[in-house]
């Protein structure tokens, strides 16, 4: 964040001396070629790993690994989750993904991170899905970020079934915590009904991406949109109301 301060007010200074290029002579001189300072384009270096699911990167953004919910301090598997992840990728340079949410109360940025493979033929290395996948991490649904929920929910049935990591050496406490977010998953995804008659504007959240959007009765896919409140999503009484939430109207509708 220092970074993002400094950078920006040298941007200023050289607009103010007219130097037209302003931000790409500062870019240039900050940070290497190869990145941007903007978290979601290009590549950024891992310059410090906080703990099993969180890492900085070199524009001195906090980046939070969403889909993986590893041990915090204290609790059973938190050291070999975060030195796993320091072995794993300190040093080295992860591609972020935006799901819908951008970040947390405590100002992380929530992303998926990628590491390029070197080969062309070979797939890259999704580190959020590793970590469950090898049993250094549970995974827990935080709606309405589902972009990779039932992969990551199949990585966490493969590890848990093979008891790696976490799941032999603290086999009792996670099992149990494990099944409890599954209960609230599976109770999160049942269908609200309006709460009166004239609301009936469904205002839904897509999981692939498309954003908030509303149906309104007579839309082609009306009678299968679920409303989850815990996603927030919500019933409207009018078109407006929706709108002023910020939905926008479904393509398929009158």
């Amino acid at each position: 964040m220092k970074t993002k301060i400094i950078l920006g007010a040298l941007t200023t200074i050289l607009i103010a001396l007219g130097l037209g290029d302003a931000y790409e002579i500062v870019k240039k001189a900050g940070t290497p070629d190869s990145y941007s300072l903007d978290p979601d384009e290009g590549l950024h270096k891992v310059v410090k790993i906080i703990d099993g699911d969180t890492i900085d990167i070199e524009t001195g953004d906090r980046i939070r690994l969403m889909g993986s919910d590893a041990p915090d301090r204290g609790e059973c598997f938190y050291s070999e989750s975060k030195e796993f992840l320091e072995t794993f990728l300190a040093e080295k340079e992860v591609r972020l993904e935006k799901d819908i949410t951008g970040s947390d109360k405590f100002g992380r940025l929530l992303r998926y991170a990628f590491m390029p493979s070197d080969d062309p033929k070979d797939d890259d290395v999704f580190v959020n899905y590793a970590l469950v996948n090898r049993g250094y991490a549970t995974t827990q649904a935080r709606p309405p970020d589902n972009k990779y929920r039932e992969l990551f929910y199949s990585a966490q049935k493969e590890a848990r079934q093979n008891g790696l990591g976490l799941w032999t050496a603290c086999s009792s406490t996670i099992a149990e915590e494990a099944e409890l977010k599954e209960e609230n998953e599976s109770r999160l995804q049942e269908n609200t009904p309006p709460p009166n008659e004239e609301c009936v504007i469904k205002g839904n959240i897509s999981e692939k991406g498309y954003g908030k959007i509303y149906f309104i009765p007579g839309c082609n896919s009306y009678t299968n949109v679920n409303i989850d409140p815990a996603r927030g999503e919500q019933y409207f009484c009018t078109e407006e109301e929706a709108v002023e939430a910020g939905f926008r109207k479904a393509d398929n509708c009158p």
